[in-house]
């Protein structure tokens, strides 16, 4: 009979849910006007909206999925994971607030668009649209993965993975491909919020049925008391020369300080990319981006990973029947209606990101790269058209790996967050470091990228396919992918910067060197406070997420009597984390009003009028593009065959 229940609640909140997506999808195409209000909602999204909409991508379902069972399955030996909130948040307030003046002086709405006229960069604007790509077929694809298994697991084999995956990618494409921008900020909203009373719910039965929180911290004190399991609540030192995974170590081994902080980087790259940004632009207003950034990214969402996310995976931690999907099962064995309305909360976290991703890296493809490369003599109507069909082929490509080849967009999404993480060094090049020069930024990302490549599986299977071999494995010395990437980058930087002419800036990037000089310049409080905040943040990171971990391993824990309890109450190192997020509202709402990173401004800029020129037919040009990527294509495939057959791969 449950299963029979089950089978039935589901679909039926399903279709509550499509219909509701439709009605927005809707009044966006009803408000929406050409190719501006597809592409960026006219610019008018409000700031409460774009808030709501990039707190919930940022938590999106990757923290209940993956987050909560990293949490049952290896303890608190990564706290990094307890205080994203804050990690997640420092980007925005170093970031949105200059670049959606940017974007409003120079009249564009994405990212790839302030990298195309600010560097002048193709490479850039490749690369943005390639993070895009990665988000919406591998980091947001695994996900869908996971919730199409998890249907054809609830209904009893009654809908297949199959099936439930091509409903994924419909509801995909009807509320990103159909709606646009508009809507994808209007049921953004619903979905988000859908999110959040899920993960609440979910944390708030695991401590129901795990006897509460008192109950919830003995069990992990009994647990801690065993040999086996004393390394669950400590961070493993602060750096283990190891060759890394697959070549010499081993998981336990990765969970070190320097693990945490590299690890901690990464997700400082979601905030950096492409999908978040597009959010950014697509504001009427900067006004909002302090308190969204303080009060719902860092405080209620870093509130959720703390607490929420922390509980269900500690109850699953402690007792298999509390995981995730054992809960789950409960859930529907004792009242199927509500387990399909948290399932459908939790399914709206993921196909926010995944509808965002997937709409961004459409644009990305039809009018960052074709258009003005390949066919620029395209209409706005035929733009938008074309970015419509290519995210539908993004939808079926992304069902397609799912299903047939369920290995790639594990690969795939293990490059998304520290491939986006190395964009770090051209957007400070646009918004404070205006001493990196163009070569430098576009030399700093193809470095960074190189080092995330080599340092993850993908890397070293594509090397293996050519008959190579790299002698470390992932993550060698247990440093994040995205730490070695960043260090190739910075180098890059650093040297590039200092042998290159760094007056050598266009004309655009003339005037938004003058924009923050002029009525973006921070106050002379705020200047003198440089050091101070310098000095906070260093802290802050040592202590929260860097080496000082190893001092919250025995923190709140007592010294010479192993059968004392907790001095909290909990295990230390997840008290030390609390502490890191509490500090860590403050550093974010230090940085963003006492330091003007991301406070309100009540200015007007006008946009910027480039000269005339002459436009030549690029027609003969494009087609020549047009068909040496496709010769480059065939042989490079035909290449690599060749290669694999000669070294017997």
């Amino acid at each position: 009979m449950t299963g029979v229940a089950y089978s039935v609640w589901l679909p039926l909140f399903t279709l509550i849910y499509v219909a509701a997506m439709l009605y927005w999808v809707r009044v966006a195409t009803q408000q929406s006007s050409g190719d501006d209000g597809f592409f960026s909602a006219g610019h008018s999204l409000t700031p409460w909206i774009s808030a709501m909409v990039i707190a919930g991508a940022s938590l999106s379902g990757w923290f209940v999925l993956g987050g909560s069972q990293q949490i049952a399955e290896q303890g608190f030996r990564m706290p990094a994971l307890l205080v994203a909130g804050i990690t997640l948040a420092l980007p925005g307030v170093i970031f949105f607030k200059r670049l959606w003046f940017v974007a409003e002086r120079l009249r564009v709405s994405s990212q790839a668009d302030i990298f195309r006229v600010y560097y002048q960069s193709p490479f850039l604007v490749v690369v943005s649209t390639a993070v895009a790509v990665l988000f919406a077929l591998g980091f947001s694809g695994l996900q869908l993965r996971a919730l199409a298994q998890a249907v054809a697991l609830l209904t009893d084999g009654g809908v297949s993975q199959l099936t439930a995956s091509v409903v994924f990618g419909f509801i995909l494409f009807a509320g990103a491909g159909i709606g646009g921008m508009r809507a994808i900020g209007y049921f953004g909203f619903i979905q988000t919020v859908l999110a959040f009373a899920a993960i609440v719910m979910l944390a708030g039965f695991a401590l129901f049925w795990g006897g509460g929180f008192g109950a919830l911290n003995t069990s992990l004190y009994e647990l801690a008391g065993t040999p086996e399991a004393m390394s669950l609540f400590t961070v493993s030192g602060v750096i283990h020369f190891t060759s890394g995974l697959g070549r010499g170590g081993d998981l336990a081994g990765a969970n070190t300080a320097l693990a945490n902080l590299s690890l901690a980087f990464a997700f400082m790259g979601f905030q950096a990319s492409p999908m978040v940004l597009k959010v950014v632009l697509s504001t009427r207003s900067p006004n909002g981006i302090a308190a969204g950034q303080t009060w719902v990214m860092a405080g209620f969402c870093g509130a959720l990973i703390a607490f929420a996310i922390a509980i269900i995976g500690a109850a699953g931690l402690v007792d298999p029947a509390l995981s995730l999907g054992a809960i789950f099962g409960r859930l529907q064995a004792q009242s199927p209606w509500f387990a399909a309305w948290i399932f459908i909360g939790v399914a709206a976290g993921v196909q926010l990101l995944a509808g965002l991703s997937l709409f961004v890296a459409g644009e990305g493809l039809v009018r960052h790269i074709y258009k003005p490369y390949f066919n620029s003599r395209l209409s706005k109507r035929g733009t938008v058209t074309l970015t419509r069909i290519a995210i539908a082929v993004l939808a079926v490509v992304a069902m397609l790996l799912q299903n047939l080849a369920p290995v790639t967009p594990s690969a795939l999404a293990a490059l998304a967050l520290p491939v986006a993480f190395q964009l770090w060094t051209p957007l400070l090049g646009v918004t404070w470091l205006g001493w990196i020069t163009r070569p430098a930024a576009i030399s700093g990302v193809g470095f960074g990228i190189a080092g995330v490549i080599l340092t993850e599986p993908l890397g070293y299977e594509i090397l293996s396919f050519f008959g190579l071999e790299l002698p470390w494995g992932r993550w060698p010395w247990t440093i994040h992918s995205a730490l070695w990437g960043m260090a190739a980058n910075v180098t890059a930087v650093l040297i590039i910067s200092a042998i290159t002419d760094r007056k050598a800036l266009g004309a655009e990037a003339v005037q938004i060197r003058k924009l923050f000089s002029g009525v973006l310049s921070t106050s002379a409080g705020a200047r003198t406070l440089r050091s101070t905040a310098w000095s906070v943040v260093l802290a802050w990171f040592f202590l929260a997420v860097g080496p000082g971990l190893i001092f919250g391993n025995s923190a709140f824990a007592p010294t010479g009597d192993e059968t004392a309890a907790w001095l909290l109450g909990m295990p230390s190192i997840w008290a030390w984390s609390l502490g890191a997020w509490i500090s860590g509202i403050g550093l974010v709402w230090f940085l963003a009003y006492k330091m003007e990173m991301a406070s309100p401004v009540h200015v007007a800029i006008p946009p910027y009028e480039p000269p005339m020129r002459l436009k030549k037919d690029q027609t003969e040009l494009e087609q020549e593009r047009l068909r040496a990527l496709i010769i480059t294509g065939a042989v490079g495939f035909v290449l690599a065959v060749l290669i694999a057959f000669s070294f017997g791969g």
